[in-house]
């Protein structure tokens, strides 16, 4: 593991030259990229989405998440608001506050293990671009969490070059970029379903929160691609004060089509050597309807007996949003976290989950989303887990 995170900073380097001065382009596709056809850093600066949005981003948004204007009889239509500050001060504002109403209730309960009020994030998103090829961006959750009362910084990186298409070098605290950048981190490829103890989750590390390190990404004519070396469980203070995840990322994007493969590989993860992951996604759209999925799988192998757990999962989703302020979608997930160690082992680590999901956006920068989910334990010793929710997201 330590020989590749050593020659990443190597393959780092040799290609900063060349995609730092690779062309730019307008072409920009998870739900909104599928519907639109267009790329994450069309939105966003992170290139890999997520985070404070640019103008057009902002002018998606105040569309409530549509390129084309509200149309006349809209109460907002004329509605001028921006998210810069000034051309002579070029900062970018924004916020991000997910406020929910969380049901969790096993079978053969009669009431809800779990029916309470509690606030998922409240991030506060400043962004500053003095010119196209630099881009510093910093994200603070606002929300104090912990018995110390501390906020406490997500994000917080500078980016020199102008997105994958344009060729970009970033360095700090960012999002892993394996896979898609998801909204929902409870999906079978990311944190899974062990949030309220059904399963475990499929990612060796968590996705919600940044790594400190350094990304590199280019492309050319429809193909991008990502690489970066961040600490993974390792710190400069640690027992073991060497960087030690790697991840890979190749993509292609058309209008109707985005498809990536990625690669995860980290040592030292707690009782486990060496854990990697590998993984396909892809997105299309037809008027509509969005079609978006992933299927990953990997192992872990035991620190002490040498002895290697494998996993798979995956999920595929469809949506119909016959509105620009309506979306439903209709998802399923299936997550094998212990595989070919015997039927029975096998049984107690796989799962199920069906979900009927809706956002309706009312207003600009506000969102209701309502969830019903089942997920379905192979082991029949298990009990199954209905879970609904409602969430208000209030985004700027």
């Amino acid at each position: 593991m330590r020989a590749l995170c050593r020659a990443v900073p190597v393959v780092l380097l040799l290609l900063s030259l060349a995609l730092l001065l690779a062309p730019r382009s307008a072409r920009t596709v998870p739900l909104y990229a599928a519907r639109t056809g267009l790329q994450c850093e069309s939105c966003h600066f992170d290139p890999n989405g997520g985070g404070p949005r640019n103008e057009f981003g902002f002018g998606f948004a105040k569309n409530r998440h549509s390129l084309a204007p509200d149309d006349s009889t809209s109460a907002w239509k004329d509605l001028t608001l921006t998210n810069r500050v000034g051309d002579n001060m070029p900062v970018y504002f924004g916020v991000n506050q997910r406020f929910m109403l969380f049901s969790d209730e096993h079978a053969g309960l009669t009431y809800p293990e779990r029916l309470a009020f509690f606030n998922m994030e409240t991030e506060l998103h400043i962004a500053f671009q003095p010119h196209d090829l630099l881009t510093l961006v910093y994200t603070l959750d606002g929300f104090a969490q912990g018995p110390d009362n501390i906020v406490r910084s997500k994000e917080a990186f500078g980016m020199i070059g102008s997105g994958p298409l344009g060729g970009y070098l970033k360095v700090g605290r960012f999002r892993t970029p394996f896979g898609l950048r998801l909204d929902d981190h409870t999906v079978a490829t990311r944190n899974g379903f062990g949030d309220t103890g059904t399963g475990g989750p499929f990612l060796p590390y968590d996705p919600r929160k940044p790594d400190m390190g350094v990304e590199l990404g280019g492309g050319y004519k429809g193909w991008f691609g990502r690489a970066a070396l961040t600490n993974g469980t390792a710190s400069y203070v640690s027992t073991d004060p060497f960087s030690n995840a790697a991840t890979f990322k190749l993509g292609y994007n058309t209008t109707y089509y985005q498809g990536g493969v990625s690669f995860y590989q980290q040592g030292g993860t707690g009782s486990y050597r060496r854990s990697s992951r590998w993984g396909y996604y892809g997105m299309t759209h037809y008027r509509d309807l969005v079609l978006l999925g992933e299927v990953a799988a990997g192992n872990d192998i035991d620190a002490t007996s040498g002895g290697t757990k494998s996993l798979l999962a995956g999920f595929a989703e469809v949506d119909y949003a016959p509105r620009r302020w309506m979306n439903v979608r209709v998802r399923v997930d299936r997550a094998e976290l212990d595989r070919g160690a015997g039927p029975t082992i096998d049984d107690e680590n796989t799962y199920n989950r069906y979900a009927l999901e809706g956002e309706f956006v009312p207003v600009p920068f506000a969102e209701l989303r309502w969830a019903a989910r089942y997920i379905d334990a192979k082991d029949p010793l298990q009990p199954d887990d209905r879970q609904g929710f409602l969430q208000f997201h209030f985004s700027y």
